[in-house]
């Protein structure tokens, strides 16, 4: 079964799972049911498909089902009671904190319905009025998102099927839009290989490694005169993932704020600021990883460093099990931008000068939300005091058409593909609305537990790039992010041996491999 609705203008249609739903069992169920199977036949029996498909009819994606589960979800072929609920709004199940419809999305990806939308009313209309409209179309308000005017994370009042409430509300003309919270798998974009190659080649490539010596971003004469802290002390540069350890010996003494973004695998979530020392901060390898790629300290006797060693680093944990929404993604970003949104012991201009986040579902397919896109460019345009906050996202690994992936290739975004040792793209998204690429392959810098290793992905690329924005901020602070983006354009080495069109670009590689040495100059 379809279910269609529109997403930013635009028809977005999912497939229903018929005959499995998503059980969110309560805490005091899990402990009074002492093992997995006894919990799952309290509301039926396990969904048992797998990646290569069964009795639903549909794939379950085994990757993805993982991660769902170890957020706390039950897969389940429900009893009819169960049935029932997972298709109506606000129906309760005993001993379950929510039961939910599954879906596929057209690339196999999975997606959990919620009973929370997010809608978007007149920005010049009354507050009065908003909340009146709110009551006679049967919301009731969960949470105000306030980086953009009347916008709303909602629920429906009184039960009823999403799909029919979602249809109703996206034809009443006094919303900008009204989005379903769909959970997604949201997670760090890599593709790990064996490693093989020299220490930080990405910053300096000699050739020893096996490589072409070059194929580096040229950070050593870069640091001559910029290592990510301009006239008016320190860049920050804001890092978004799952999680990241904020105590490893490489990075503590540069992580100066952020906040994690906890949901617990539901719809909504709630804003923890990060305090130094406190403990339970989500730890996560991926965004220690990226963490280190754009920040790791210098000089300090451990490990390598990043590309921006004296910035200062805005730690962001959102969607710590990568299970979520992109409304909690939203709230990320713009949290990035302007922590008083969200923290109220924030201080105005305290926020990122750089943004790098390497989230998004494996593949080639990322329908973008309107409240991310809202996020995103409140971020662009009104970040660093109107300035502009320069966002650079990792591109979707794979071989796709960059377009594909909506967030990646928003217009205000910077995507960034992955380069290897000899200055070769290396399987990143193509097309026009690709930036450039960064080194992303068999790249080295921390993990969580203290430690280092060798990763691939352009998860890696994007933070190293987003540095190297900072570098750029170092020496010029009244750069619009625009102003930044142009600057890198400018100045990548045109690589790879291919020809580059008129405007200086190719699909497959950019404007180039960014060159962080000219860029400073």
């Amino acid at each position: 079964m379809k279910w269609t609705f529109r997403m930013r203008g635009k028809e977005v249609t999912l497939t229903s799972v018929l005959g499995a739903v998503a059980v969110r069992p309560s805490e005091g169920a899990r402990s009074r049911a002492g093992s997995r199977p006894r919990l799952v036949s309290q509301f039926g029996g396990s969904a048992s498909d797998t990646s290569s498909g069964g009795r639903f009819g549909l794939d379950m994606p085994g990757r993805n089902r993982g991660l769902f589960e170890r957020a706390g979800w039950l897969f389940i072929e429900p009893k009819p009671k169960v049935a029932l609920a997972a298709t109506t709004m606000r129906a309760t199940v005993e001993d379950a904190d929510a039961v939910e419809q599954v879906f596929v999305d057209r690339s196999g990806n999975m997606q959990v319905a919620t009973d929370v939308l997010t809608v978007k009313l007149d920005p010049d209309m009354p507050e009065a009025e908003v909340k009146q409209r709110l009551k006679d179309d049967g919301l009731r308000n969960v949470r105000q998102i306030r980086f953009t005017p009347n916008t709303f994370e909602v629920r429906a009042a009184t039960r009823r099927p999403l799909p029919e409430l979602l249809h109703e509300l996206q034809e009443k003309r006094h919303y900008v839009f009204a989005e379903p919270m769909l959970l997604q798998a949201i997670t760090g974009r890599l593709k790990p290989k064996d490693p093989d190659f020299a220490q930080q080649w990405q910053h300096t490539n000699d050739g020893s490694s096996g490589g072409s010596a070059g194929a580096d971003i040229r950070a050593e004469q870069a640091w001559d005169l910029s290592r990510g802290r301009g006239p008016n002390g320190p860049i920050r540069i804001a890092v978004i993932d799952n999680g990241m350890q904020v105590r490893h010996p490489d990075l503590k003494a540069g992580v100066v704020a952020g906040g994690s973004f906890r949901s617990g695998g539901g719809a909504t979530a709630n804003f923890v600021r990060y305090t130094p020392g406190a403990a339970g901060f989500p730890d996560a390898p991926h965004g220690t990883f990226c963490l280190g790629m754009a920040g790791a300290r210098m000089n300090n006797k451990r490990g390598g460093c990043g590309s921006a060693p004296e910035a200062d680093l805005i730690a962001i944990a959102c969607l710590d099990d990568q299970i979520g929404t992109q409304a909690t993604l939203a709230r990320a970003v713009a949290y990035a931008a302007d922590p008083t949104r969200e923290d109220g012991s924030a201080t105005a201009g305290s926020g990122a000068d750089v943004i790098a986040c390497s989230l998004g579902p494996n593949g080639a397919d990322w329908d973008l939300t309107s409240v991310l896109d809202l996020a995103i460019r409140f971020a662009a345009n009104q970040g660093r005091g109107g300035l502009g906050t320069p966002i650079f996202w990792a591109a979707s690994n794979g071989h796709f058409e960059i377009e594909r992936d909506e967030v990646s290739s928003h217009p205000d975004v910077i995507a960034v593909g992955r380069s290897d040792h000899n200055d070769m793209a290396d399987g990143s998204a193509y097309g026009p609305k690709l930036e450039f690429l960064a080194p992303g392959v068999e790249v080295y810098n921390t993990t969580s537990g203290g430690k280092y290793r060798f990763w691939t992905g352009t998860s890696f690329a994007a933070p190293l790039a987003a540095g190297v924005g900072a570098l750029v901020l170092g020496r010029n602070p009244n750069f619009t992010g625009q102003q930044v983006r142009e600057r890198l354009r400018a100045t990548c080495d045109k690589v790879g041996g291919v020809t580059y069109n008129a405007d200086g670009h190719h699909d497959e590689y950019g404007y180039g491999r960014i060159n962080a040495a000219r860029a400073v100059q």
